[in-house]
């Protein structure tokens, strides 16, 4: 089987790199099948960033080749991806997204349970709902489910408030007795 893959040139903090038709058993810097284009990060100009022969790639995506997560990113922004492999892509890109959104609500709702530890008058309840409330978003990560993860970060904010309301009313501080003025 045939990979379409990059193959890291350049010096230290100065990659550059060749996208190439690879066999799948070769590593990294192995025998090349075929230079396809160049990938280099540093150039300013962003249009000489990646220079893809979109001929010959579609030549070895037609022979079968299979392209890598990232090279499939950058053939999909440019435009070469057809068919199957093409929805495949926007699927893939989709549930990205998609586990991206739950990482954030699983970021808000460990947020809340940091902020109910901090609350002296948080009752143990409070404190365990907001906890399996962030073990459900982190459930919904991976299939990428969005509504539950949102909805359990909202448990854990909604626990956080109620332990925050619970909190009793600041004492006044007695007011200090004024010395004579002599």
């Amino acid at each position: 089987m045939v990979r379409i893959r990059m193959q890291r040139l350049g010096r230290r903090h100065r990659p550059f790199y060749r996208i190439n038709a690879v066999d799948v058993r070769t590593r990294r810097n192995g025998k090349v099948l075929e230079n396809l284009g160049h990938y280099n990060p540093m150039d300013p100009d962003d249009s000489k960033q990646i220079v893809l022969k979109s001929d010959k790639i579609k030549e070895w995506i037609g022979r079968g080749a299979q392209p890598s997560e990232t090279v499939m990113d950058m053939l999909g922004n440019a435009g070469l991806l057809e068919g199957d492999m093409k929805t495949q892509w926007e699927q893939d890109r989709q549930v990205a997204l998609e586990r991206g959104k739950c990482r954030a609500a699983v970021k808000r709702a460990e947020a809340a349970v940091k902020a109910i530890e901090g609350v002296d008058t948080a009752t143990p309840e409070q404190v365990n709902a907001a906890k399996k409330a962030v073990n459900m978003a982190k459930l919904a990560v991976a299939p990428a489910k969005v509504a539950e993860a949102e909805k359990a970060a909202s448990e854990a904010e909604a626990a956080l408030k109620a332990a925050e309301a619970t909190k009793p009313a600041p004492e006044p501080e007695p007011a200090a007795e004024e010395a004579p003025a002599e």
